[in-house]
């Protein structure tokens, strides 16, 4: 296990963050573009693990970030995906910490590290059921890695220190009262038409 260097494994922006879609990515191995496309704006990490490359993307939207976790085989095949994150929280990716021979920590969100753990088979799986609060995958029944965690709940510290509740509440009072309603109320009703 092994952080990939830029050299050998980067992304450039293939498209903005937009009101109707998420950034995404173009993948470039020895600085050569594979034509994948993923959504994130952000590589914060990448790492080989016994042929297999596994990437951290963030969406890089502000009080409302995403991180999500790529695995992909040898061929670059797409193995195994997760998001973490949740709505009206963020997060900030941090002391990444890899521990072998198949497992890393990190933190993010929620006040607290994160754990996964790279399988060296696939293993069954219960969708919404197997991965903590705050995971989030496409419907399978098979996994090729288990990220472990507790996130607390809304108002415990996060990383910087900073209570969650305090930082919304410290943003909402930016801004009057009837305009932070209207655009919220306005931001949501967009958000549930389009998904």
């Amino acid at each position: 296990m092994r952080l990939l260097s830029t050299s050998e494994f980067t992304a450039r922006l293939a498209s903005p963050y937009t009101d109707a879609k998420l950034a995404a990515s173009e993948l470039l191995l020895d600085g050569k573009p594979t034509g994948l496309i993923v959504t994130g704006a952000a590589l914060e990490a990448a790492l080989d693990w016994q042929g297999c490359r596994i990437a951290f993307f963030t969406d890089d939207i502000p009080f409302e970030d995403m991180l999500r976790i790529y695995m992909f085989d040898a061929s670059m095949t797409l193995v195994d995906a997760a998001v973490l994150g949740a709505m009206y929280s963020t997060g900030t990716f941090a002391e990444l910490t890899l521990q072998p021979p198949n497992a890393l920590t990190f933190r993010f969100f929620g006040g607290t590290a994160w754990r996964m753990v790279l399988l060296g088979e696939q293993e069954f799986s219960l969708p919404f059921l197997s991965d903590p609060s705050g995971v989030s995958r496409e419907f399978k029944f098979f996994r090729h890695f288990r990220i472990e965690g507790k996130p607390q709940p809304g108002g415990a510290r996060d990383i910087s220190g900073q209570a969650e509740t305090i930082t919304r509440r410290q943003t909402a009072t930016a801004l009057p009262r009837r305009a932070s309603r209207k655009r919220i109320s306005k931001w949501y009703d967009s958000f549930l038409m389009n998904g």
